[in-house]
């Protein structure tokens, strides 16, 4: 059976389209699969010949009015035009023409809808499921807790419930979607130093504590809480298959030092396969032709692994 991708459109004023056209250029992609672009025909060709890009012999899907776009900033037009995409490529995906969606990056500021806070939970409500945020790259598995919150909301965020459910979506994500027989998971730990004793804190002998044993009662195999500065640092990641990180920039910064140029981000947990790469909108970059197309092509490549590993274990 073939295997169709939708690609989303991402902010125009960015450098989604860049990377989707430099990534549907560069050799290697598997010749097995269809790619779809919900993507204004005119604005692609004008960006390609902008960028001095060839426009790729792709379907391009946009039954909607022309894009207004310009490099550089996000805009209300430009934020909408984002969302239209987000949601075409949703409606392919319900009625079953396409098997997993990539979707480049759209800014969250300029999508004009009131408490958007990203691809990922706009999914999980579109898709039906628990989303978990779960990033990829050549070293390392990173997945998180809690997403894009406040630091300061991030402790009533969590729960004993909460961190044991997202354990068990790692382990299941790793298995189902990347075909690993017998995940290997780390914990990271809430407070400096694993909570140093409990002298900076009690969260980690305390419930944190219970938490991996609950999870090692289970069968998942689980190491933790462990000291995340120390973990990173001494290359800890190297010995499992997947790291739980608590809240996002104790995750995304190691993540994006490692695996910024390969990096992906795969929403997890839902029936629906997304991908997208795991870097913004650039806006700096934007038009320059100088973005570099690595993390997009790695989110090409991973959402067709995912929907053959699911494939193959149904």
């Amino acid at each position: 059976m073939s295997l169709r991708v939708g690609i989303t459109l991402g902010d125009p004023n960015g450098i989604g389209p860049e990377v989707v056209l430099k990534a549907l250029g560069m050799p290697g992609l598997p010749a097995d699969v269809e790619w779809i672009w919900f993507a204004d025909p005119a604005l692609v060709a004008a960006q390609a010949a902008a960028l001095g890009l060839a426009v790729p012999p792709v379907a391009l899907e946009w039954p909607l009015a022309p894009v207004e776009w310009s490099f550089g900033a996000g805009t209300a037009a430009s934020g909408q035009a984002a969302l239209d995409s987000l949601n075409l490529a949703l409606d392919a995906w319900r009625a079953g023409a396409i098997d997993a969606l990539v979707t480049p990056p759209l800014s969250k500021e300029h999508v004009p809808l009131p408490g958007f806070t990203g691809h990922t939970s706009y999914l999980a409500a579109a898709a039906g499921g628990d989303a978990l945020m779960l990033l990829r790259g050549a070293e390392l598995t990173v997945a998180l807790a809690t997403e894009h919150l406040p630091l300061a909301g991030v402790g009533a965020a969590l729960s004993p419930d909460l961190v044991l459910a997202k354990l068990r979506a790692l382990d299941a994500a790793l298995r189902r979607d990347y075909a690993a027989p017998a995940p290997r998971l780390a914990l990271l730990a809430l407070n400096p130093h694993a909570g140093d004793g409990g002298r900076i804190g009690p969260d980690e002998q305390t419930w944190l504590a219970d938490v991996v044993l609950r999870a090692l009662r289970e069968g998942l195999d689980v190491r933790g809480p462990l000291a995340a500065d120390g973990f990173f640092a001494s290359k800890g990641y190297r010995s499992v298959d997947g790291t739980l990180a608590l809240y996002h920039d104790q995750g995304l910064i190691p993540f994006k030092m490692l695996a910024f140029h390969d990096g992906v981000n795969a929403t997890a947990g839902l029936d629906l396969v997304r991908t997208s790469p795991d870097h913004g909108t650039a806006w700096d970059l934007a038009g320059r032709g100088l973005a570099d197309a690595g993390s997009m092509q790695s989110a090409l490549r991973t959402a067709v692994e995912i929907v053959k590993n699911r494939r193959a274990t149904r």
